[in-house]
């Protein structure tokens, strides 16, 4: 006899509409105002209607990130559900960059799983983070003709909702929930390129931040102050800041700090963490000079220059003396961080004694700048897992250096190549927008040279970069004091005609989301 084939359910159309309650629980909502009778009758709060649904995914894609269980003291939705799979698997590893990170493998995953604003900030940036692997991070300001994006406002509106509720709370947890959430919000405005509403959500956690450390009895977990410090510091690279964290590393640092071998990673990170500080203030106070500043400064920004080398080249020593010995028993992933260790001190030698020289630079410094590309294309091809934004600097600064400052073309154009091949961001920094001035900037030089326009000067079409361009340049305020633009000239070269191909019918952002989001 032949086997009779299980009968298959009949899967009816996923309701786009219905309350949320009635959603979570699976049932026919009545779809009322306001409330809808189904909760009215059985005694429960209806959540009320979302403005936006996710469209379903096929099965090869949700195959890919297995669901979070979660025993929530909220009922969340199956859209919220499915973006925070993608913030647990996706987001979190992305967010924990090149080092082990506490702040996002455990702190946020632990809150975002107890506290419901912090829930809802995750979901909105991994919607945002989910959207720009489509995009490759072209993509600057919300359209709302992206679900992704729509949801991602709406998460991003019930965070906020659930935090101005609460200020006035005692809540011990509090102040953290609402530092999280800042560091959230600053990280999706990131992606949506919106630098002007990410600075700001910086300030405004900066200044909780202050507030709470001038009150003792309040203390504030190390890996939270260490992220506000990270993007406080490269602040100064975009025309502001450091606002909290203005010390500029060099007080934190001696030549004891480079007598003694390093151990491990932590140490090395310690003291390359100050040094980055150093580093970064002092290029970002260069690139503000104008020429008659730079030559009325010059003596004493060259004895600032020659201290931080000098720092550079012992901790140079010392960190090579432990990468010889202990690399080879580090993990894949301890691998990883040292190797870009290596790359944030190599890039920041390069940079710092470049920053003062006028341009060209001398061509007797090729082979450094092409030993530093070297070092960074050697880093790509063994380590393929690249996040799309972390906190960390890695290998954008190194190659945007090349990319600008190098003299010879055909090295350039492979940092070029390099950047645009990996769309991310670290910290405040685009490689999108990095790659993007520096083509610009060298088809203007090659321009000026042969005195004759030039066609496209890499293999990819530059349409959808120069309108990026355009739109990151017309939604900033402040770019021209971004150290990127002012080292590279790139506004010198930059016409302020707007491209034939920008298209009106552009959704434009909303301009009262940000009066609505207001920390309080």
């Amino acid at each position: 006899m032949a086997e009779v084939p299980p009968r298959r359910r009949k899967r009816g159309r996923r309701s786009m509409t219905g309350c949320r309650t009635c959603r979570a629980r699976r049932i026919k909502c009545d779809e009322a105002p306001n409330k809808c009778k189904n909760c009215t009758a059985a005694g429960l709060k209806c959540e009320g209607y979302d403005l936006c649904r996710l469209p379903i995914k096929r099965k090869s894609q949700l195959g890919r990130i297995p669901e979070v269980q979660l025993c929530l003291a909220w009922v969340p939705t199956a859209d919220e559900k499915r973006c925070f799979s993608y913030f647990q698997y996706r987001s979190i590893p992305s967010l924990a960059g090149f080092f082990d990170s506490q702040l996002w493998q455990q702190l946020a995953l632990q809150m975002s799983r107890a506290d419901p604003a912090v829930y809802h900030a995750a979901n909105a940036l991994s919607a945002l983070h989910e959207d720009s692997e489509t995009t490759k991070l072209l993509v600057v300001g919300e359209n709302l003709r992206r679900p992704l994006h729509r949801f991602a406002l709406e998460q991003a509106s019930r965070s906020f909702a659930l935090l101005n509720r609460r200020c006035a709370s005692q809540d011990p947890e509090r102040l953290e929930i609402v530092l999280l959430c800042c560091l959230l919000f600053v990280l999706a405005e990131l992606l949506l390129g919106q630098y002007n509403r990410a600075l700001q959500h910086l300030r405004s956690g900066l200044k909780i931040l202050k507030d709470a450390q001038q009150i003792q009895r309040q203390s504030i977990l190390p890996c939270i102050i260490q992220a506000f410090r990270q993007l406080d510091v490269q602040s100064a690279h975009f025309g502001s800041g450091p606002f909290l964290f203005a010390n500029d590393g060099l007080k934190e640092l001696s030549k004891d700090d480079f007598i003694h071998p390093i151990h491990n990673l932590d140490e090395a990170r310690q003291i390359m963490n100050s040094l980055l500080h150093a580093g970064v203030h002092f290029l970002a106070h260069r690139w503000r000079l104008s020429n008659t500043e730079l030559q009325a400064n010059y003596t004493s920004l060259c004895l600032r220059q020659q201290r931080i080398l000098s720092l550079y080249t012992r901790f140079r020593r010392q960190f090579e003396t432990f990468y010889d010995q202990y690399y080879h028993r580090l993990s894949y992933r301890g691998q990883q961080s040292a190797d870009i260790v290596r790359l944030q001190y190599r890039s920041q030698l390069v940079a710092v004694k470049t920053c003062l020289m006028e341009k060209p630079v001398p061509n007797d410094l090729i082979p450094e700048y092409e030993a530093l590309l070297l070092a960074h294309e050697t880093y790509m091809a063994k380590f393929p897992e690249r996040p799309t934004i972390t906190l960390d600097l890695g290998i954008i600064p190194g190659l945007h250096t090349v990319a600008v400052n190098c003299p010879r073309y055909p090295i350039r154009l492979r940092a070029i190549k390099a950047l645009l091949s990996w769309p991310h961001y670290e910290g405040i920094i685009s490689s999108t927008f990095a790659a993007s001035i520096a083509i610009v900037s060298l088809k203007a030089e090659l321009e000026n040279k042969s005195q004759q326009e030039t066609s496209c000067v890499i293999d990819e079409p530059e349409e959808e970069l120069t309108r990026f361009l355009f739109d990151t340049v017309t939604s900033t305020q402040n770019i021209p004091n971004w150290t990127t633009v002012r080292a590279s000239r790139f506004l010198e070269h930059y016409k302020e005609k707007k491209p034939s191909h920008v298209r009106e019918s552009n959704p434009q952002p909303d301009d009262n989301r940000q009066k609505r989001l207001v920390y309080r």
